[in-house]
């Protein structure tokens, strides 16, 4: 007997969709954002905050979706990370979570940082 495969316009494929772009907050700092949708949810994201401090760029503090949930990683001029959970689980609440945290707190983020550099 013939096997019969499912045309392809039968086949249900829910494609999801990568979105990413930078925001400048001041002179020097950028925020880095990367997201995968799926319909209306968030499946995977980047926020990331990056500063420019004596020609170099640093990352500073980075949320995202790696390990399969949400946390951030305070990041640390000789190249350790803290990992830290979020409080939310939901991915799309987080996502909104993490670009307000930085847009409000990236000059305290970017001080600790330099504070840092100059231990």
């Amino acid at each position: 007997m013939a096997q019969l495969n499912a045309p392809e316009d039968k086949v249900c494929k829910t494609l999801a969709q990568e979105t990413a772009f930078e925001v400048s907050l001041d002179l020097g700092v950028m925020m880095r954002v990367r997201f995968v949708r799926q319909r209306n949810r968030i499946i995977s994201f980047v926020v990331q905050l990056e500063c420019l401090i004596d020609n170099n760029w640093y990352p500073i503090i980075r949320y995202d979706t790696a390990h399969q949930f949400a946390h951030y990683d305070i990041l640390r001029p000789d190249g350790t990370q803290d990992k830290r959970p979020m409080s939310v689980t939901d991915f799309n609440e987080a996502l909104t979570y993490a670009q307000q945290d930085i847009k409000a707190n990236f000059r305290y983020y970017r001080t600790r940082f330099e504070g840092w550099l100059n231990e």
